[in-house]
């Protein structure tokens, strides 16, 4: 029995999981408690889509409701699982066994500034095995239902679906909407109660909707308030990739913004493996999306921003002469009031022209939109990229005289 004891005392000691839940804010740990870090990832979204994997992994152990994304402050976001009394690694990669990924690591949290999920403002799920459910957040309650309709049972692209979103308070219906139906693939559909405007009585509903191929597409939309108490749902952004607009906090003020990159700079200068998309920043006013890349309140993250691009092409200095990542350098340092001085700076790295990767005008110098594909003009990187940050506000136009 003693021998026992002392084994139960070790477990304890080594595995023993604080009571405090998510309410405890206290990142920087002392004494033996240890933050296991399962990943870390750059996009917010990315990085909260791998911890609810892992929660779902670790479904009936101690550690289920232990899954929380700190922001750190260099901007990256960590999946951790504590805090714990995790003695080693070594000791930690035993109790979770193939859980644990093989790059897993400790750490006492010295450089992590905040708990971005679970987020008590936000409840979401998404249509995998479901064509159902419901979400609450304060006081709305919405139903969510994925209706599929298929024209011919042998054709699988005759399959069309549409999301039906009614919201609720009380006994009382609110609102009910639907997107568009259309061809969608079976997974990559979610529904999000979030808030996201502080000033409407209610929170706001984001439907993402994944269109399927390699490098696209998220359909959103969200439905919101008005000035006057109705409810509208308005289109958001079509981004690239499987995640779409993050929500951060970006200057502090307690609210969250929809923050995406500039998706323009894709297959621009260079082709997709080789564009960087710069930070885009918008935020939610009742039910108008409003860009506020120009509040200086958000110069520190254009600073962080530029920071993570030269520490890219630090550990990669052959991107100084590559197009597609001096565009979005140059886009950010335009965001910091240093447009111009990095366009010549650009013109001076690159290594010339991509032969398919240029920007087009019309003939009169017009978007190359209002012409024929035929008699575009391609111009020139320095010039197309001057063209480029004009036409979407990140060098400001001197009004004629």
């Amino acid at each position: 029995m003693p021998f026992l004891r002392v084994c139960l005392i070790f477990l304890l000691t080594v595995f023993a999981i604080p009571t405090a839940g998510f309410s405890q804010e206290a990142l920087n740990l002392s004494g033996g408690q240890r933050w296991l870090v399962f990943a870390s990832r750059q996009d917010a979204t990315e990085a909260v889509q791998l911890a609810e994997g892992y929660r779902d992994a670790l479904q009936g152990t101690a550690y289920e409701d232990k899954v929380r994304v700190v922001r750190s402050d260099n901007g990256w976001f960590a999946v951790v699982v504590g805090p714990a009394h995790f003695k080693s690694i070594r000791l930690a990669r035993a109790e979770f066994n193939t859980v644990l990924p093989e790059d897993a690591y400790l750490s006492r949290g010295r450089r992590y500034v905040e708990t971005v999920w679970p987020d008590r403002d936000r409840q979401f799920d998404e249509f995998e095995n479901q064509a159902h459910f419901t979400l609450e957040l304060e006081k709305l309650r919405v139903n969510a239902d994925l209706i599929v309709e298929q024209t011919d049972p042998n054709d699988a692209f005759s399959k069309n679906s549409h999301v039906r979103i009614a919201g609720w308070v009380g006994r009382d219906k609110v609102f009910s909407f639907e997107t568009e139906p259309s061809y969608y693939p079976e997974y990559g559909q979610s529904v999000e109660v979030i808030r996201l405007a502080n000033e409407t009585e209610l929170p706001q509903v984001i439907i993402k909707r994944f269109t399927g191929g390699a490098h696209c597409c998220v359909e959103q939309h969200i439905i919101t308030q008005d000035r006057n108490g109705g409810w509208a749902m308005v289109q958001g952004a079509v981004l690239d990739g499987a995640y779409g607009y993050s929500f951060e906090d970006l200057d502090g003020d307690g609210s969250v913004e929809l923050v995406r990159s500039d998706n323009s700079f894709l297959y621009l200068f260079a082709p997709y493996a080789g564009s960087f998309a710069p930070l885009f920043v918008e935020k939610l006013s009742f039910d108008e999306i409003m860009d506020v890349n120009l509040d200086p309140a958000y110069q520190p993250a254009f600073r962080k921003e530029l920071a993570y691009l030269e520490e890219r092409a630090q550990s990669d200095p052959a991107l100084w002469g590559e197009n597609g990542f001096l565009a979005a350098w140059a886009a950010v340092r335009a965001r910091l009031g240093k447009g111009m001085a990095a366009i010549d700076e650009a013109t001076e790295k690159s290594r010339g022209d991509e032969e398919d990767f240029r920007k087009f005008v019309c003939p009169d110098g017009s978007p190359s939109s209002a012409c024929d594909y035929e008699n575009a003009i391609a111009l020139p990187f320095p010039v197309g990229l001057t063209v480029h940050l004009i036409e979407q506000g990140y060098l400001p136009v001197q009004p004629r005289p």
